[in-house]
């Protein structure tokens, strides 16, 4: 079931003042655990037949923000010449996501986006920053599908191949939609990072990303991500018993204001900054 958590909790109370973000996470709650991640090849030469994908799950985040353009300021109840990208530093926001790793199970990230509608302002770059992509993907995946048949005979080779296949597969469709990090004035990364013990939820491991100030202006009042995982079992060596307990995805935001000296820090928090959206997810 496709589940969703925000802040504010109640969405319709947001007027775009206070706070003037919200931050909305959603994906699915009950996501099944992949028993047998670890293996590359399948035990006793099994042929490509019996090899099934490892299940993917996608899991979203959406920053809303009232920097609309002029046209737009009737839906929103702010000042009609101060957008608010004006006021932000070029490295804008930074969006972070945290699984927990203690409740029976973690996840093993696969890979991020930044989603866009097309068409937007600058569609021809986006497109031809994307169409490049594309084309070294495709390689691959055509690549992939080939050796699945061409090894087929060797049942050990031919599972790997076609469990290959499947993932790049996976990925280029994860690829659609989601903004080229190497194209121009839309330069956003991501990092993994990691809580420690003395914070509120304990360790816990996850993403951030960092959004440039060129997509609150071109990308509309509503900025999304995602994050694609796999759910892995997970047990302490050692530990007589295990059995997955629910486990919440956490969330929250950063947004940078310029600053005199190059001293830039968050000016506005998404709940708070010690504070997070909270998503329960139950692997099974």
């Amino acid at each position: 079931m496709i589940e969703v958590a925000s802040e504010p909790a109640d969405l319709s109370s947001w007027d775009g003042d206070d706070p003037p973000f919200y931050l909305e996470i959603f994906g699915e709650t009950s996501p099944a655990l992949d028993t047998n991640y670890a293996e590359v090849v399948p035990p006793n030469g099994s042929g490509p037949e019996s090899t099934s994908s490892s299940p993917v799950y996608e899991y979203w985040w959406t920053m809303g923000h009232p920097g609309l353009k002029p046209e737009h300021h009737h839906l929103i109840n702010r000042p009609k010449n101060e957008p608010i990208w004006s006021h932000l530093a070029e490295d804008a926001a930074h969006v972070y996501l945290f699984f927990p790793i203690d409740y029976g199970w973690r996840v093993k990230e696969v890979v991020a986006t930044v989603k866009y509608l097309s068409p937007v302002q600058d569609q021809q770059s986006l497109s031809e920053r994307a169409n490049t992509e594309w084309q070294k993907m495709q390689p691959l995946v055509a690549d992939a599908g080939t050796l699945t048949s061409v090894l087929a005979p060797v049942p050990a080779v031919g599972a790997a191949a076609a469990a290959t296949s499947s993932i790049l597969t996976a990925l280029s469709k994860l690829q659609i939609g989601s903004v080229p990090p190497s194209a121009a004035g839309y330069n956003w990364y991501v990092e993994k990072v990691t809580t420690g013990a003395a914070s509120k939820h304990g360790v816990m491991q996850g993403v951030m990303w960092s959004i440039p100030r060129t997509m609150f202006e071109s990308l509309g009042g509503r900025l999304t991500g995602s994050l694609a995982v796999s759910f892995i079992p997970n047990k302490l060596q050692g530990s007589a018993d295990w059995a997955p307990k629910s486990g919440d995805l956490v969330a929250h935001a950063g947004v940078f204001e310029k600053a005199p000296f190059g001293k830039e820090e968050p000016s506005h928090w998404v709940p708070s900054q010690s504070t997070f959206v909270h998503l329960s997810i139950t692997p099974h």
